[in-house]
């Protein structure tokens, strides 16, 4: 009896909220993927691609071709529904009791809250949340809508064991919300080094026409919604023509405002400058086809796509935000600037025009994240929160 006790593996039960692949699902992938097998039982519970009863996303088949069992959570959405939250609820008891698991790792907002809560009324004996940023900074949304989220967030956090804050600031932040100082743990995400076309093969792959391959290219890797800021990039690089210098945008992945961007750049008479291949698989694998790495997302957590643009030895313009600043130091690694059109303009216009400087920051930028954000590093601290 006692040696089979000590062969039962701890099952940890992921839930998220979506499928596609975002930086949390890549988050729930490289955790489940990378813990040790001999000790652990990963399963992940999911939704579709974040639309009522949508398909499953690109995330389940990825886990599935690692072997992780997945179990469809069918009522998850990424808006809000009051009738299909409170079924996806309970629709999370069930599941929960089901599977009885040792450790209930849930990550994202509406999966973080209702997971939680699920975990507590089937008495999971530990529950971790990871919070990838506080949603209540999502500044663009009704002040009573980030007082509830605030609360939703709080209540989350202290319904949880533990939660994992991915960023120095949030991490301070929620340690000094009302009874959570010692719930909370900075764990920063962690990835293993991409491997990346050479430049040249990664423009003649994008650029199948060879029409551009010897301009500058400006790109990023990115859900094409609101939170990422996508449009003053455009902006961004109107300014740039005016100013004599003819770079190309590349904005890889898809979204709900791929038509809105394409409409901008029609308006600006950019249309031949402005690229939106869609979703790639392993996009990053084509980030040394720019010349400049940019992001002005409005909220991060910890971006995982600016690890991968510093293990790529590109110079980067990021917004001066929380999570973000956890990777680059302004003008040490990066140039982080306000995220507006102008002041994006002129830090890519300095990056462009300088080359010494591109070379240095992006060595800069290298060397932090190959010492600082290994994926190792992350599920080792991860997994010692599950005993």
């Amino acid at each position: 009896m006692e040696s089979k006790s000590k062969l039962k593996k701890i099952k940890v039960l992921y839930i998220i909220t979506k499928s596609n692949f975002g930086g949390a699902q890549r988050y729930i992938y490289d955790i489940a993927t990378n813990l040790n097998k001999e000790i652990y039982e990963p399963v992940v519970a999911l939704g579709g691609t974040g639309d009522k009863h949508a398909p499953q996303g690109v995330l389940q088949h990825m886990l599935e071709e690692k072997q992780i069992r997945i179990v469809p959570v069918l009522h998850f959405m990424r808006d809000m529904s009051f009738s299909e939250d409170i079924t996806a609820f309970f629709e999370l008891v069930r599941i929960i009791k089901k599977e009885k698991p040792d450790v209930l790792h849930v990550t994202s907002s509406k999966a973080g809250g209702l997971g939680a809560l699920a975990g507590r009324i089937a008495r999971v004996p530990c529950i971790i949340f990871t919070s990838h940023g506080l949603a209540y900074d999502e500044v663009w949304r009704p002040q009573w809508q980030r007082v509830l989220i605030w609360i939703s967030s709080w209540c989350t956090m202290l319904l949880s064991t533990k939660t994992i804050q991915i960023s120095e600031d949030t991490c301070r932040r929620a340690q000094r919300m009302p009874f959570l100082a010692h719930k909370i743990e900075l764990i920063h995400n962690g990835i293993n080094p991409p491997q990346y076309l050479p430049r040249y093969e990664a423009r003649t792959f994008l650029d199948s026409q060879h029409e551009m391959l010897s301009t500058p290219w400006i790109g990023t890797l990115a859900e094409l919604t609101s939170n990422k800021n996508l449009g003053i990039l455009i902006d961004a690089l109107a300014l740039l023509h005016t100013e004599g210098i003819p770079a190309h945008l590349w904005l890889i992945g898809d979204g709900e405002k791929r038509n809105g961007l394409i409409e901008q750049a029609s308006r600006c008479g950019l249309l031949n400058f402005v690229h939106l291949p869609g979703y790639l698989t392993n996009a990053s694998c084509f980030l040394q086809a720019f010349d400049v790495f940019v992001l002005p997302s409005r909220k991060e957590g910890l971006p995982y796509v600016l690890l991968e643009a510093g293990y790529a030895s590109l110079p980067v313009v990021v917004s001066n935000i929380p999570g973000v600043k956890d990777i680059v130091t302004h003008k040490k690694n990066g140039l982080a600037v306000e995220a507006d059109a102008r002041t994006f303009a002129t830090a890519i216009a300095r990056l462009l025009l300088d080359s010494t400087l591109r070379t240095s920051l992006s060595k800069a930028l290298y060397n932090h994240v190959s010492d600082s954000f290994s994926i190792e590093r992350m599920v080792q601290k991860t997994s010692a929160l599950y005993t």
